[in-house]
């Protein structure tokens, strides 16, 4: 059994790392002081301990981005020009006498808060069309409520979002206005709505159309003519547009009213709709590899994607073709048809596989997506020491993926649970019949509000083959951990059970052959990241994991790699480089004392 605490090298990662955790909950001044030029400072509010903590978060948030503070270098410029800052930030909170005083001792400031009295609305009134206002709810403020800007201008958001969904005014333009009354400590609130005809909608039309189906594009606006008319439903249709990747700008122009109708017109500009890419990368496990692709995302004029790449390294060759339909039958349903030829040499197998599917997605909310699928796979593999074998398996993948993080490639909030069963049929009759069940978990928690926005990402997997014993799964359809997208600090595929190989010449010991992969997978990854610039950022990383012969996957018994890396934050998503050591070598078989990978995007 291995154990955590056997190695001192994983404690003192991990150690690095969970010193993150606390961050996540002090004081964000204490956090990397050794890289912050600015003088510390202090807040004190005597009897308001909320107020005096929002008011510290805030200059800090004002220090991670301003550009007049960078060029002070006198801590007493620094303090006066914070000192305004704080006097703003009381009147926002309605604290219209506050005063505030700051000293300077040893590099350190000191700012005296003295808030006063907070302001409070004495009178509530909303200038609007009496037909709508008997409708109105309410705008979230009352008499004797503080006057806290935020709240003030909340409301203006309120009264537009009301307009925008129950009249049909032309144009809605909302305004306040405070009267400050200091001999009382009091304001008198003010809504104006601007007066504004309420038309309906006349002819809508689209401009600057080449190659995209008009009538698919009209039933993504959503807007017909006698419809209200309502500029956050423009709005809302020129969104919808742009979803499509099919356009690159959209504006709207509405015609003057004329007997109560307007016409409204869309100008588009196409996007560009086909791509070449050219890419290349490096692992030390299976050396430099490039890759080129090309990619329609248009072929029949309704937001079809054909996409063809090839992919080649020193162990893997492979051509994919993928057709993709969106809004297949309906709008939250797409269809996706692949076919790919590819050909490995691995140190325990080689494979040649040519595999045709089709799958459908249907997006059930915001965050959750089903698929089913099927795929056929005409194989031929040839295990280390055994005759090659052909394979002829179906199988009907179901998947179920849940997604709330906020970026497809670099996630620094949210979390993702994706689940697959796939059931496996061999053609030929061999009665070769098999069940492929993953979980991959991964979660992201960023400390926005501490220096350089460190982020802990966690990432979970396990597998499970059933149905049959090892030996008679697929060598390529089993289950392998080391590698760039699993241990990192391993060779690709270099963890998991391994075969005896009989002795040559009597009374020699038997050898162990190359892992065989298993019908258990275990991994598990923890990795800090950090932002120190706009486009550089650092990370410390420890990957575990393992595959097992039976299929029980265990936490327990993992090989651990820990490593360290960099990212150029680009445009698209972040290049990656990583070198990753192992923290223990598998009995008899080389893997080398370090391991780099180069590529684009975060490792999960």
């Amino acid at each position: 059994m291995r154990h955590l605490r056997a190695h001192p090298a994983l404690q003192i990662v991990l150690a690095i790392l969970l010193c993150w955790l606390p961050g996540l909950s002090v004081q964000p001044a204490a956090a990397l002081p050794f890289f912050d030029r600015l003088p510390k400072f202090k807040v004190r509010v005597s009897e308001d301990r909320e107020l005096q903590e929002w008011l510290k978060d805030q200059l800090n948030e004002q220090r991670k981005s301003s550009s007049v503070l960078k060029s002070y270098e006198d801590p007493l410029d620094v303090a006066r020009y914070e000192r305004g800052t704080l006097e703003k930030l009381l009147r926002s909170r309605g604290y219209y006498d506050g005063r505030v005083r700051q000293t300077v001792t040893d590099g350190e400031i000191l700012y005296r808060v003295v808030p006063g009295p907070v302001y409070r609305i004495k009178s509530l009134t909303i200038d609007m069309p009496p037909h709508l206002l008997a409708g109105f709810p309410r705008v979230g403020l009352t008499v004797s409520d503080p006057l806290v800007a935020e709240k003030v201008t909340e409301g203006v958001g309120v009264i537009e979002k009301y307009l925008g969904e129950n009249a049909c005014l032309l144009n809605v333009d909302v305004d306040y206005q405070a009267t400050v009354i200091h001999s009382e400590h009091a304001a008198r609130l003010e809504y104006l709505v601007a007066e504004s005809p309420e038309v309906h909608v006349g002819e809508v039309r689209m401009d600057g159309l080449a190659t995209i189906n008009e009538e698919f594009l009209y039933k993504r606006l959503q807007i017909e003519p006698g419809d209200c008319f309502s500029r956050r439903k423009l709005d809302a249709a020129r969104l919808r547009l742009l979803r499509t990747n099919l356009v690159a700008g959209v504006n709207s122009e509405v015609s003057e009213p004329r007997d109560g109708v307007v016409d409204v017109t869309f100008n588009l500009i196409e996007r560009k709709h086909r791509t070449i890419r050219l890419g290349v990368g490096y692992t030390s496990d299976e050396g430099a590899g490039v890759s080129a692709g090309w990619e329609h995302r248009n072929i029949l004029g309704r937001g079809e994607k054909i996409e063809v790449e090839a992919r080649v390294n020193e162990v893997k060759q492979s051509l994919k073709s993928e057709l993709l339909v969106p809004r297949f039958f309906r709008d939250d349903q797409e269809f996706s048809a692949t076919a790919e030829a590819s050909n490995e040499e691995r140190d325990s197998y080689n494979a040649e596989a040519l595999t045709i599917g089709g799958t459908i997605s249907r997006r059930h909310t915001k965050h959750r997506t089903f698929s089913v699928g099927s795929e056929l796979k005409f194989s031929q593999v040839q295990e280390e020491g055994e005759e090659s074998e052909n394979y002829r398996l179906l199988s009907f993948p179901l998947a179920i993926k849940i997604d709330t993080t906020d970026n497809l490639l670099d996630a620094r909030s949210g979390a993702t649970v994706t689940m697959e069963v796939k059931p496996y049929l061999d053609l030929k009759g061999t009665g070769t019949r098999f069940v492929k069940n993953t979980l991959v978990m991964t979660g992201y928690l960023t400390g926005e509000e501490i220096k350089y926005d460190p982020t802990l990402a966690l990432r979970i997997k396990a597998g499970v083959i059933s149905g049959i014993d090892n030996l008679d799964i697929p060598a390529d359809e089993r289950f392998y951990a080391g590698g760039g997208g699993s241990v990192r600090g391993y060779p690709y595929q270099s963890l998991g059970p391994r075969r005896l190989i009989p002795p040559e010449n009597p009374g020699d010991p038997p050898t162990l052959s190359d892992p065989i992969g298993g019908r258990g997978l275990s991994e598990i990854s923890l990795e800090g990241r950090f932002r120190f610039t706009e486009t550089w950022g650092g990370v410390l990383f420890l990957d575990g994991g393992n595959s097992y012969a039976d299929p029980q996957p265990s936490f327990d018994d993992l090989y651990w790699g820990a490593g360290l890396g960099v990212r150029y934050m680009t445009s698209f998503a972040p290049l990656r480089f990583d070198i990753a050591f192992p923290l223990e070598r598998p009995k008899d078989l080389d893997i080398g004392s370090y391991q780099v990978y180069v590529s684009l995007g975060q490792a999960f």
